[in-house]
């Protein structure tokens, strides 16, 4: 991959920021919402910005099979599942906790990218990255965890399910979807926003009025904005432009913020085993998906790829 642009950089740190407050947002919410009904009023709002945006571009969903087909499983894989997932989970986890544990998605993301990617192989500092990340999780989890085999343990494993998600919906996309990014936003969302209702219609979880206040209110309508339809709009944008393995990156800036805004808003501990699990994390995803510099004429020394291989 080459080098990424300024303009890139800023959304990937404005990117960062979107889904570490969202952890801290969740845990509001679902104080007197379902996981699903949140779930669902987050990715509703979301779909309805970005089709508005589709429709002001001039742009319109497709009409073939196979351009459907992207829409089911990155809005299943990308936003529905792992959505359902991270709010299931943060009903038994707090929020700092949530935003480490999704620090393993970029361990999944380098292991599924340098097996289906060519250009993103497994290299000696990548597997040192995937060793150490590993290790951060075990460490952040720990053996009382495992033991205790109850409602924590749950949460956790939830939000693990989330990271997997989330690893295989970048691969998917940057290995086949060739559609723009806009369209494949808006026809995630959409596909997800149909699952989703149907959850929660089926489950019998449509909220009532009793049921709501200004502050679950107000989680939903920062979610679907700012946590899905700009995150999604950026993140589509990113992918084919900065391939699956620097997309990762993005993941160890999210602990990092997510523990902190659940220290400052939600006044969570922030105890030395996650401290020393959010260290590993960081410098492991650091050494995973940082590239050992070379001299420029360097044997072996790759050149710059475009933005994407099949464009």
């Amino acid at each position: 991959m080459g080098k990424a642009a300024p303009i890139d950089v800023i959304l990937w740190l404005l990117l960062a920021a979107m889904w570490s407050s969202s952890y801290a947002v969740i845990k509001i919410g679902v104080t007197t919402l379902s996981p699903a009904a949140l779930v669902f009023g987050r990715l509703l709002i979301g779909a309805a910005v970005i089709l508005a945006v589709m429709r002001w571009r001039g742009h319109r969903l497709s009409r073939t099979l196979s351009g459907w087909f992207s829409y089911a499983v990155t809005g299943t894989l990308g936003s529905a599942a792992p959505f359902l997932l991270i709010t299931h989970g943060e009903q038994s986890v707090d929020s700092a906790l949530a935003s480490i544990l999704m620090g393993a998605s970029p361990v999944i993301t380098l292991l599924l990218a340098a097996w289906l990617i060519p250009d993103e192989r497994l290299t000696v500092r990548t597997a040192l990255g995937i060793t150490g990340g590993l290790s951060g999780v075990a460490v952040l989890v720990g053996p009382s965890a495992l033991a205790g085999l109850g409602a924590d343990l749950g949460g956790q494993l939830a939000i693990l399910g989330a990271t997997v998600c989330y690893a295989v919906s970048t691969i998917y996309i940057r290995r086949f979807v060739t559609r723009p990014p806009l369209e494949m936003a808006a026809g995630s969302m959409l596909v997800a926003t149909i699952i989703m209702g149907s959850v929660v219609v089926l489950s019998g979880g449509v909220p009532d009025r009793a049921g709501m206040d200004l502050s679950s209110l107000g989680a939903v309508i920062y979610l679907g904005l700012f946590s899905t339809a700009c995150a999604n709009l950026i993140y589509f944008h990113l992918v084919p432009r900065l391939g699956a393995t620097r997309m990762s990156q993005v993941n160890f800036a999210v602990p990092v913020g997510g523990a902190v805004l659940g220290f400052l808003l939600l006044g969570e501990a922030l105890t030395p085993q996650r401290l020393t699990a959010l260290a590993i994390i960081i410098v492991s995803i650091y050494l995973g998906t940082s590239r050992a510099k070379k001299p420029l004429n360097a044997p072996g020394t790759p050149k710059p790829a475009g933005p994407h291989p099949r464009q």
